[in-house]
């Protein structure tokens, strides 16, 4: 006797039962849990769990049903590729991750990226050691939360303890999405913080500001638009965020009287172009490329042109800028200089040597690229461009 429909429909149910079970797994939110606990402790990401279950914030409740991914669902992508015009504030927004984690996934020196290239969108097998730090005199979890931009309630499980636990000065506590190594900031100015007032938008303080909306949530941890009034936002500044998009090398002329493009000096590069974690001169953001050099090394000229400053000049120490066309060179912290201004260089010529002059803290070159007074990143050009 074939099987009634209503037979046929209760055996449809218990395998599509067992189908999920096997493809998920349901969690029941504990005391203590947040997304980013929850996403570490099984293999995923805050950006897959919010996702899966709907999440509109990273608010749980004690109780909630959280659905996990199985073997059903889409993997989540573990690089992505870098496209012009993006940057880490998007990529991160974009993934549910933060600009920390990017840089210390991928060990970057500070935000800057390429078109095509790829990151890592978690920490792999070697991951990065994570930020503890000792608590102080006056420290509690709102004094963390506001110095590293986290909140009360992440620190708290991130540490296995109640949100109104008082802390103990010699205690050592993890900060969650912060990484040891990322920790680098010696000094520099405050970052600029914003209170929200009644008709604030994302985007009109964004424009108020000359910074951009998706550097805004991803500086801040906003997983939504919505904000209220008192609110705090720390500002990421427009300049900051126009230099570190990625884009394709300046075009530059960089020959000579047919000479070609030379590196200017032969070592390691100790430091790129770009917003970077340490502070020099009350900035973050490093307008050259730093190449490692002994006092006394020879420095020559990438191309060739007419040197327009040869002398002292304040955190650049001992100065030469060869100028051709609408670029100058910069190569700065020279111990001598071997050219005037006026003169005319080609391509090779040694112009000084390696110091440590200005603001400096080894002997190195500090060598800069700008087009119209204003600089780009010179590794894609030299890398693009320049024989050794």
């Amino acid at each position: 006797m074939p099987p009634s429909s209503v037979t046929r429909a209760l055996i449809g149910l218990i395998v599509a039962s067992l189908c999920a079970g096997a493809f998920a797994q349901n969690i029941i939110v504990q005391q203590g849990d947040s997304l980013w606990s929850l996403a570490r402790k099984h293999g995923t990401d805050v950006a897959t769990l919010r996702e899966l279950n709907g999440l509109q914030s990273d608010t749980l409740r004690v109780g909630q049903t959280l659905r996990l991914p199985g073997d059903g669902d889409a993997a989540p992508a573990t690089t992505v590729t870098v496209r012009p015009g993006d940057t880490l504030f998007e990529i991160a927004l974009a993934h549910g991750l933060t600009v920390e984690d990017l840089i210390a996934f991928n060990d970057l020196d500070g935000t800057t990226i390429h078109p095509g290239q790829e990151l890592r969108l978690a920490a792999g097998d070697a991951a990065p050691e994570p930020l503890v730090v000792t608590i102080g005199f006056g420290d509690s979890l709102w004094v963390l939360a506001r110095r590293y931009d986290s909140t009360i309630d992440a620190i708290a499980a991130a540490n296995g303890i109640d949100r109104s636990a008082t802390l103990r000065v010699g205690d050592r506590l993890t900060i969650p999405g912060r990484y040891a190594a990322n920790d680098l900031d010696v000094g520099g100015p405050a970052p600029v913080e914003v209170v929200v007032e009644r008709g604030d938008t994302l985007w009109s303080i964004a424009q108020r500001h000359g910074s951009d909306v998706s550097a805004l949530m991803s500086a801040n941890n906003l997983t939504s638009s919505r904000l209220h009034v008192g609110q705090r936002l720390r500002i990421v500044p427009g300049e900051e965020v126009r230099a570190t998009r990625a884009a394709e090398p300046t075009p530059l002329h960089a020959h000579h009287h047919d000479a070609p493009m030379v590196w200017p000096l032969s070592g390691l590069i100790t430091s790129r172009y770009g917003y970077r974690q340490l502070r020099v001169s009350g900035s973050n953001f490093h307008t050259g490329l730093d190449i490692d050099g002994d006092t006394g090394d020879p420095i020559v000229a990438a191309v060739g042109g007419t040197v327009t400053f040869s002398g002292w000049r304040g955190g650049y120490g001992y100065l030469v800028v060869v100028t051709q066309d609408n670029v100058d060179y910069y190569y700065a912290h020279a111990s001598e200089l071997l050219v005037q201004e006026g003169d005319t260089v080609v391509a090779g010529q040694l112009i000084a040597r390696v110091g440590n002059t200005g603001n400096s803290t080894g002997s190195h070159l500090h060598f800069e690229v700008r087009v119209d007074g204003q600089p780009v990143d010179p590794l894609p050009i030299l890398e693009s461009t320049a024989v050794r």
